[in-house]
Parts: C-alpha cells; structure tokens; sequence
C-alpha cells in the first residue's frame, strides 16, 4: 500500500512539473500547479520523516511486545494447568459416581458420559498448556 501512496505521489508531482512548464497554460493555472508540486514534495519529505519516527517506535515496541508475548503466555500456561487440574478431578468424581453401585443406571451412565468429557477436556488443557510452555 505504502508502494502504490508513493508511486502516486510521484506521479501527480511530475504531471504538476509538466504543467508548470507548458507554455499553453494561464499563469495563475502554471502558478498553482508549482504550488501544489511544491506542497507535494513537501508531504512527501514528512512522509519519509514519519516512516522513520515510526520504524524507530516499531523497534521499541518489539521488547514491549515481546515481554507482553511472554507474561500473556506464562498467564495461559498458568490457566490450562489449573483447567487440566480441575478436569481431572471431575474425571475422578465422575468415575466413581460410574463405579457406585447405589446409584441408578440412569445416573451411572450420565457419569460415564460426563467422565470421558472430563478425560478429553484434559487432554485439551495439556496439550494448550503445553503449547503455551514451547512459546514462552
């Protein structure tokens, strides 16, 4: 994008210098048209000066987001080893509500059901939280 505000830059900057040249043109028309050449070199130098005041902020900006990669990584590391915890809790609840011979079919099988959910939710957390480490 920046290639195609500069090549059009360039372009209306060299069409103003034709103008200004042609000898066809009214005076106030080649005057207007140096000024509007003379203005757009003028944009075109502050343009240079902000890309380099930007690149300089981009190369700030990198350690702050590098250090704001690494704690957002270590805080979701953090998240998934406890959702990995908690699942495998639930896992183990849920598999001796399975194993309980005084509960009902009904509710053995809902804690079967809920305890292979509770098994793959924690193999999900590991395998984020595990992802989350190798980033950091």
């Amino acid at each position: 994008m920046q290639n195609i505000n500069d090549t059009a830059n360039a372009t209306s900057e060299k069409l103003k210098e034709e103008t200004t040249k042609n000898d066809d043109s009214s005076v106030g028309s080649r005057i207007g048209h140096a000024i509007d050449a003379a203005i757009d070199k003028a944009d075109q130098k502050v343009h240079e000066v902000k890309k380099e005041a930007d690149k300089k902020d981009a190369e700030e900006k990198d350690v702050f987001d590098q250090i704001g990669d690494t704690l957002s990584h270590a805080y979701n590391y953090v998240v998934e080893k406890v959702s990995e915890a908690t699942s495998g809790v639930s896992y183990e609840w849920h598999k001796k509500q399975v194993k309980d011979s005084d509960n009902t079919v009904a509710e053995r099988v809902g804690a079967g059901f809920s305890a292979v959910g509770d098994k793959i939710e924690e193999k999900v957390h590991k395998s984020k939280a595990e992802a989350h480490k190798d980033a950091l």
